[in-house]
């Protein structure tokens, strides 16, 4: 079970980079943005991540409607799949391109800190 949270984790580093990497590109404008290698790996590597992601939910039978962590968590990822819509998909200006990047960035790091603190207060249950 242990390769699997590696699994995890590992496709959640690769993810945010990702959608850092491509957001820069987009806010550029760059032509590198049509190459078939960014279209697909982002597919790919979120695959293993919500594949592993369901493997541990099974297993260690831990479901959102008795873990608020996980509710906020899926939660925010649906916002986290909004933001990348609209900074690569829907309008193309740069300020909604700037507010996709800049959103996405920001609920990335609130689930980060949701999956590493179990608390839907996420890194600010530290202060």
């Amino acid at each position: 079970m242990e390769i699997v949270k590696t699994v995890h984790l590992l496709s959640a580093y690769i993810t945010g980079l990702g959608f850092l990497i491509r957001g820069v590109l987009v806010i550029l404008q760059s032509p590198i943005l049509s190459h078939r290698a960014l279209k697909i790996l982002p597919h790919i590597v979120d695959t293993f991540l919500f594949v592993s992601g369901l493997v541990m939910v099974f297993t260690w039978a831990i479901w959102p409607s008795s873990n608020l962590w996980l509710f906020a968590k899926l939660v925010a990822l649906l916002f986290y799949i909004l933001f990348g819509l609209l900074m690569l998909r829907w309008d193309r200006s740069a300020r909604n391109r700037w507010l996709g990047l800049l959103g996405g960035l920001l609920i990335y790091c609130y689930i980060f800190g949701v999956a590493h603190t179990k608390s839907i207060m996420s890194l600010f249950s530290f202060m």
